[in-house]
């Protein structure tokens, strides 16, 4: 049978390379804690907050 035939194949896939690829970061991102909110819409507004700041300063960077 093909791995392509077979959905769990990947694992197997995966398993076999055995090669840790690195995942890229994000740099510029504002620095925020732990918060708790007492609804969505309090959440929406927060996190509309972050987006603008987020735009305002130009973006993220992904970096290797």
């Amino acid at each position: 049978m093909k791995f392509t035939d077979r959905y769990d194949a990947k694992y197997e896939i995966w398993a076999s390379e055995s090669k840790v690829y690195p995942l890229p970061h994000m740099t510029g991102l504002p620095k925020f804690g732990a918060r708790k909110f007492s609804s969505h819409e309090a959440f929406n507004a927060w996190k509309r907050a972050r987006l603008e700041e987020i735009a305002v300063q130009g973006g993220v960077r992904w970096t290797k």
